[in-house]
């Protein structure tokens, strides 16, 4: 097999396991069914490529949050706000705008809703693999979001954080059904409005 060959067929089992999980389900997609969306010749091809289901599925997430972490990192360090209530709703703001942005294309908006399937499913651990390929950007926004928010136990803030990127992706997914449905909505402002909803929940009193 070529080189060019062994990268394409790569690349179509990347590109078909994210569509069939994203449009499916990840519990309803079979290396079977990914080989034949792929075009692939070769029925072993994910095991040769990538040795099981499990580790695609990895590489479907990895490939893309490569480029989002980066991003987040450079969003984040504009942050100047002082004030601390706005401040953390600009942090949260800078942190999720990365994905959102995915929803502007097609393929994007498929790899929001391959996250959204990946990120609740029992066999992946999401923040295992996030820190296995580095996640300093996520380091930085805990840091900064505890400063913002002194009266609330860090144990809390770290909980309700873990739980915001769930959120995250739910409202994601659901400015990508937005857009699809015809309506136009700004990034701009649907980054606004799930930070505000975020930053309400993260600064919420306990009791």
């Amino acid at each position: 097999m070529s080189q060019s060959t062994h990268s394409d067929t790569r690349t179509a089992l990347l590109q078909s396991a994210q569509r069939l999980i994203a449009e499916r389900g990840l519990g309803t997609v079979s290396v079977k069914d990914i080989t034949r969306a792929a075009g692939a010749r070769n029925p072993s091809a994910v095991h040769y490529h990538f040795g099981n289901l499990e580790t695609l599925i990895k590489e479907v997430f990895i490939q893309r949050y490569r480029a989002i972490e980066a991003e987040r990192a450079l969003r984040l360090a504009k942050v100047d706000e002082p004030d601390p209530a706005r401040r953390l709703a600009a942090l949260i703001a800078a942190a999720i705008a990365p994905f959102m942005d995915c929803c502007l294309d097609e393929e994007g908006r498929l790899y929001v809703r391959f996250c959204l399937q990946f990120s609740s499913d029992p066999r992946f651990n999401l923040l295992e693999l996030v820190t296995e390929h580095g996640m300093p950007s996520l380091l930085l926004l805990r840091a900064q979001v505890v400063a913002c928010l002194p009266d609330i136990s860090e144990n809390v803030v770290n909980a309700r954080l873990r739980q915001a990127f769930s959120i995250a992706l739910l409202q994601a997914a659901d400015y990508a059904r937005q857009l699809e449905a015809g309506f136009e909505i700004a990034p701009e402002q649907a980054v606004s409005e799930a930070a505000n909803t975020l930053a309400g929940y993260i600064r919420a009193r306990i009791g």
